[in-house]
């Protein structure tokens, strides 16, 4: 993808920019180098009295009135209604500045003295600098297409001293020597100054975009980023509440509907252990946003990293309001397919300490029926190895509500040992024991473990999923069977609050606190059918590494 500025090119509303940001350096630059032509004609016209064609075209104006042309090419090519391809508005601003180049350089050779190669190497410095300022653009564009733009005034200097048309200024220590030195310097520091000020302001605009308005909503401070997105801390301009807003990295079109499905399916959800969503939009670059309830709390990672190992009544209490979320989701054909620790937020809500959110339905899979919105659900395989069902592994595009619970069961046996339910060096084992292996007992992991949340939680674990519980609610109703449900109480999780959540907070917000790695088991995985085709051929052999 050609990168011409810190906005996303791969969107209509990126390119657009980028395209009225070129249209207006094209407009500003032909206005003052038509001025410039005028006044100079007037000027002739005035103190000399010539003929007309030789005061319109004569002493280089030629190659004036060119630039002009040029540069009046450019903007009418950039101001069109219709929205141009990346690739063209690349091309547009590349021949545009260097047909002006040319244009200049043509002029001062024409003039034919020292005093015209300045002017034309004062035309170039001014246009490269209009363009560092109006349009965005990485520094490293920037010097590529001033080098261009300068580049062809040192033959022509060089040329014209060599037939000795141009010479030396009288006032010139060193000569002609000298003289060509410092227009070599002259273009070196122009090309320097334009890529500075091209930097300077990339980098202020990448500041900006950091803390910018987004409709209604001023983000504030950066406190999470993953694979899809970064997250912000956010004020409403009239509510004056803290939200959370989620910005997505990518632009590209199957992300930006990933991104739109996501915010779209979890504001169909209202059960109170679900993240409430909103509002979404665009922001005038074209990034996709969407805002969300401000959860001031940890998810179950950040938990048991921090505590380590949950007592079997808080793991039910956890497990319980999870099972709400999740059996309104399914009751209207939502299936999450990442349930994991990272998803399932922990926090004070309303006053009511260790409220759970569950978070993240951006892989959600429709299977009502009503709405295609799991369209490349046949072709990918989704969700985070350490939490998936064998079903999810073999075979995508045939999960159902079960494939959650198996999750949700892995997701409570990480709570209760602290350790994932098979561990391994990479994805393809990691893998390999979903499909094959046994997992051990909660209880056989150095700790002591309730044999009836014990046994729920393997059968959620179970490979076939007519062997898991149906449905969430069964789920739930299980974990409400169990001796130790209900006895984690509302105190003993306030106490908890008082005494631990904060620190716990902050110790999951200092940098460097991430336990995840790039590419390991424990991160949101999206492979294709190919890639697919092959772990599963490697994994479904008996013992398959």
């Amino acid at each position: 993808m050609v990168r011409l500025g810190s906005v996303p090119e791969d969107t209509k509303e990126g390119l657009r920019f980028l395209q009225n940001r070129i249209a207006f350096f094209g407009g500003v630059l032909f206005a003052l180098a038509s001025g410039f032509y005028i006044v100079n004609v007037g000027m002739v016209l005035f103190m000399h009295e010539p003929q007309i064609g030789e005061c319109l075209i004569g002493g280089g104006r030629v190659w004036h009135l060119a630039a002009c042309f040029a540069i009046l090419a450019m903007w009418l090519v950039a101001r069109q209604k219709r929205t141009l391809s990346a690739p063209t508005l690349a091309c547009l601003d590349t021949l545009g500045v260097a047909d002006i180049g040319l244009a200049f350089a043509a002029m001062a050779f024409h003039i034919g003295n020292s005093e015209g190669i300045f002017i034309g190497l004062l035309a170039l410095t001014n246009t490269a600098l209009a363009r560092a300022i109006m349009v965005p653009s990485t520094a490293r564009r920037t010097a590529f297409i001033t080098a261009i733009a300068m580049a062809p005034i040192l033959p022509t200097t060089f040329y014209g001293a060599w037939r000795g048309s141009i010479a030396a200024p009288a006032s010139e220590e060193g000569g002609l020597v000298g003289f060509l030195v410092n227009v070599g310097l002259w273009v070196v520091a122009s090309t320097v100054t334009a890529t500075l000020a091209s930097k300077i302001i990339y980098g202020l605009q990448e500041k900006v975009r950091e803390a910018r308005q987004l409709g209604q909503y001023t983000l504030e401070k950066k406190i999470g980023e993953g694979g899809m997105g970064k997250v912000y801390i956010a004020s409403h301009a009239m509510l004056r509440r803290k939200t959370a807003v989620k910005l997505m990295n990518s632009q590209a079109d199957e992300q930006i509907e990933r991104f739109e499905r996501e915010v779209q399916l979890t504001a169909k959800l209202n059960h109170p252990n679900t993240i409430s969503v909103f509002d979404y939009g665009r922001a005038p670059d074209g990034v996709f946003y969407y805002a969300m309830e401000y959860l001031d709390g940890i998810n179950l990672e950040e938990l048991v990293r921090a505590e380590g190992p949950q007592t079997p009544a808080r793991v039910i209490h956890i497990l319980r309001q999870v099972c709400g979320a999740l059996s309104e989701a399914h009751g209207i054909g939502l299936i999450h397919r990442d349930i994991k620790p990272a998803n399932i937020h922990l926090c004070r809500h309303g006053g009511i300490p260790d409220v759970v959110k569950v978070l993240d339905f951006g892989l959600v899979k429709d299977v009502s029926g009503g709405n295609n919105v799991a369209q490349s659900a046949a072709n990918v395989l989704t969700g985070t190895p350490v939490y998936m069902s064998p079903e999810a592994i073999t075979s995508s595009s045939t999960v159902d509500a079960r494939s959650d619970l198996y999750a949700l069961g892995a997701v409570g046996y990480f709570l209760l040992t602290g350790k994932t339910v098979f561990e391994g060096e990479n994805l393809v084992e990691v893998c390999s024991h979903h499909l094959h292996s046994k997992p051990q007992r909660p209880s056989e992991r150095g700790r002591e473990v309730p044999d009836d949340l014990e046994n729920v939680l393997l059968s959620c674990l179970a490979k076939d999923p007519e062997e898991r519980p149906a449905t969430a609610r069964l789920l739930a109703a299980s974990l409400a069977a169990c001796a130790d449900a209900d006895t984690w109480t509302e105190n003993n999780a306030q106490e908890w609050w008082d005494e631990r959540g904060e620190p716990v907070k902050r110790a999951s917000r200092a940098p460097g606190s991430s336990s995840s790695a790039a590419d390991s088991p424990q991160d949101t995985l999206d492979i294709d059918l190919a890639r697919r085709q092959l772990v599963t051929e490697a994994l479904t052999a008996p013992g398959g590494e």
